[in-house]
């Protein structure tokens, strides 16, 4: 499974991606509106800013998961039955939840 179709399953099976998104946008809207007037970024770089805060975090589960000697060049299925015998889609989820942006 590759980054993109990890991406992908996290998003339609887990509100995971919801949670953190909304923290995220928050989060970089803050920071944006410490910066000084002529050096804010605009409401696209703001969005974009959220959403590589995002792909970092899959980027980071999927070389977590790819680190796995039982995943490691097997097809899809296999990553998600893994993620469903561990629980992981919950876990991330309820980590989101808890999860603190600020500085």
């Amino acid at each position: 499974m590759n980054t993109e179709d990890l991406n992908e399953y996290i998003k339609a099976n887990s509100k995971a991606y919801d949670i953190f998104i909304e923290k995220a946008r928050v989060y970089q809207n803050g920071k944006n509106a410490n910066r000084k007037m002529d050096k804010r970024f605009s409401a696209e770089k703001v969005e974009k800013k959220a959403q590589t805060m995002w792909e970092n975090i899959v980027v980071n589960l999927h070389d977590k998961l790819n680190a796995e000697k039982t995943l490691k060049k097997h097809p899809s299925t296999d990553w998600i039955k893994f993620m469903e015998e561990h629980e992981m889609l919950d876990n991330l989820e309820d980590s989101m939840g808890v999860l603190d942006l600020e500085d």
